[in-house]
């Protein structure tokens, strides 16, 4: 039963479309230290189970590779195979980010990986709109209060990049979606939480002196989903603590409205409130509306 589970007994290893690299992974390997004494066992299996096995051909295309060669763009293949519930194995490649300068990925990820000539080396120290707050700005509503933040949707890292430099540790949150952010992100030596923002975030109540969020908070314009995520986000964050909403786009002024009531449910005093407007930088040229705001969690009795 236990095997059934696990899948390895069902895996089929004469299968023609199995990278080779695949195969050799699959296979039995003898314990290096001969038979267990406790469990008997005298050999290891792989960590794949059903959900891979059901996957296959998503398993073949991500592991069809050249090894110590360049990073394959093929980040969204290995998001879909976790979405899933088959977690990709590692693979032997040189990593090189340098194909990720000219992608234009999202709203909040234009040219965020080119760390040299983008607009990366400026965010949060220098406002292109009245919408950008710059970091030293909100720390200083606090007097030095903030010494541990989570950052919400936090592309490449340079918010948590910035408050290091400012001896404040920020958790990233991220998802790979067409581009490996989390690589990115421990590449540059900070810390990142691969999580969807279905979950419940893993963390104790009361935790973190600022929260970080960006577009990301929009999950997909589902009213129940943005309830959840903004009660969780609520649990984590200290009273007294800091809810900084960074250009959230506004798609339509319901959704600007739904969110407002939203945070005034909470009870969070507005300590600053931007709504403007910014050209679209991912590609369509037109004004769109965003919020920006800094947010202060009240002491509840």
């Amino acid at each position: 039963m236990e095997k059934e589970l696990l899948g390895y007994d069902t895996l089929d290893l004469s299968r023609p479309n199995l990278a080779s690299e695949l195969k050799l992974f699959l296979q039995h390997h003898q314990l290096p230290l001969g038979k267990d004494s406790r469990t008997g066992i005298t050999e290891m299996v792989a960590s794949v189970g059903h959900s891979c096995e059901k996957s296959a051909d998503l398993l073949y295309q991500y592991m069809s590779y050249k090894v110590s060669g360049p990073c394959p763009d093929d980040w969204s293949l290995a998001q879909k195979l976790i979405l899933k519930g088959c977690e990709p194995l590692p693979r032997l490649f040189l990593r090189n980010f340098d194909c990720l300068n000219s992608k234009k990925l999202s709203r909040d990820c234009v040219g965020c990986f080119d760390l040299v000539y983008g607009y990366e080396t400026q965010k949060y120290v220098k406002a292109r709109s009245k919408n950008d707050f710059l970091i030293d700005d909100v720390l200083a509503m606090r007097n030095g209060g903030i010494r541990i933040g989570f950052d919400i949707g936090g592309g490449s890292g340079t918010f948590a990049a910035r408050m290091a430099e400012r001896n404040v540790t920020v958790i990233t949150n991220t998802l790979n979606v067409d581009a490996p952010y989390s690589e990115f992100i421990a590449a540059r030596g900070l810390f990142a939480l691969f999580l969807s923002l279905d979950h419940r975030f893993p963390f104790y109540d009361n935790v973190f002196d600022l929260v970080h969020a960006t577009s990301g908070l929009d999950i997909g314009g589902k009213l129940e989903k943005l309830e959840f995520l903004v009660f969780d986000i609520d649990r984590i964050l200290r009273a007294g603590g800091l809810f900084w909403l960074d250009n959230i786009y506004c798609a339509d002024d319901e959704k600007k409205r739904t969110l407002t009531r939203l945070i005034e449910r909470f009870g969070y005093k507005k300590l600053k409130w931007v709504v403007g407007e910014k050209i679209d930088a991912a590609g369509s040229g037109k004004p769109e509306v965003y919020l920006s705001a800094v947010l202060l969690k009240p002491v509840r009795i």
